[in-house]
């Protein structure tokens, strides 16, 4: 009996380190699809007003989606639908979104009603999200946002972009500040790191060593100079307050923020005053008595190549739609 216990012992030391080890392998090798919720979903028509913008992938295309009218090419505006107020002079600003995690943006486009006339809207999915192909990673989302906001700036020629991360795209939003020039950031239930938020979430992992998608916004933040508002949750269980004011306070610049009342993590998107702010934080940027404009100059024409991306073709602007009825 005896001798029996040390063989007990050790084949239940070895369950669990195989267990262990089992369990870091997989997080390992499926931690992109894991961080971004990665579900593709199936066909649907966009809705009214919205046109597809895609572009090559490993894999496949990365498609994202647009909200608004640029001028048609003879200088005239498209005509107006649905009698939308204000929609025949254009979008004067447009929002860039970066979506949460596993976040269907078709869903979220369905609070468009709430933006003012001459606010536009872009998004896009994720590698490997909603319909987009390829496999999600942290550099690939900051890649393919910077290449769609080169898009974004020739459909809409002279018209002021601001972009707009929720949650885990905050973490993408605040590295897209270093690689483009844009008129304002707006982030919506930040975090300061990832890494910091999945290490609760993965206990008993050693997660420094194995995770190669940390978005480590704190370090990153140090770099933006664009005018920045925070919006955060009354309640928040997935991104405590906490890490949303460490960042704020690793900021480099003054920042504006707002906590929107009877909202937690997942409804702040749903309600018509979160829709609100944005878009008057955006419209007030570089006005007088209005958030100060970006300290630098814009660095490249929106028809320039960015280094290290690649240029992309003219589009025609016959094919965007005109501003859906408000």
């Amino acid at each position: 009996m005896p001798s029996s216990f040390p063989r007990k012992t050790l084949a239940a030391a070895l369950l669990t380190a195989g267990g262990f080890t089992f369990y870091w392998t997989y997080l390992t090798l499926n931690q992109g699809r894991l961080l971004f919720d990665a579900r593709r979903r199936p066909p649907r028509e966009l809705p009214a007003g919205v046109a597809a913008y895609s572009h090559e992938v490993p894999g496949g295309l990365l498609r994202g989606y647009v909200y608004g009218a640029p001028p048609a090419p003879d200088g005239d505006r498209a005509p107006p639908a649905g009698g939308a107020g204000g929609a025949q002079e254009g979008v004067r600003d447009l929002l860039f979104y970066l979506p949460g995690r596993g976040e269907d943006v078709l869903v979220t486009m369905q609070y468009l009603a709430w933006l003012p006339p001459r606010v536009g809207f872009a998004t896009m999915d994720y590698r490997g999200v909603g319909h987009s192909d390829g496999a999600p990673s942290e550099a690939a989302a900051v890649a393919d946002a910077s290449q769609f906001l080169l898009h974004l700036r020739r459909v809409f020629p002279g018209t002021r972009v601001h972009v707009v991360g929720r949650s885990l795209g905050t973490g993408v939003a605040i590295q897209l500040a270093d690689l483009q020039d844009f008129e304002s950031l707006q982030l919506i239930t930040p975090y300061d790191s990832l890494l910091e938020i999945v290490r609760k979430r993965f206990p008993l992992v050693p997660l420094r060593q194995l995770m190669r998608h940390h978005f480590d916004s704190i370090s990153h933040c140090k770099k933006v100079v664009q005018s920045t508002k925070v919006l955060l949750a009354e309640r928040d269980d997935v991104v405590p307050h906490e890490c949303s004011e460490r960042l704020m306070a690793a900021w480099p610049m003054p920042v504006a923020q707002q906590t929107m009342p009877g909202t937690d993590h997942f409804t702040i998107i749903e309600r018509p005053d979160t829709w609100r702010a944005l878009a008057a934080f955006a419209q007030q940027v570089g006005l007088p008595g209005g958030q100060p404009a970006p300290a630098r100059p814009r660095a490249a024409a929106p028809d320039e190549e960015m280094a290290g991306g690649n240029d992309l073709p003219a589009p025609d602007p016959r094919g965007m739609p005109a501003w859906a009825p408000r």
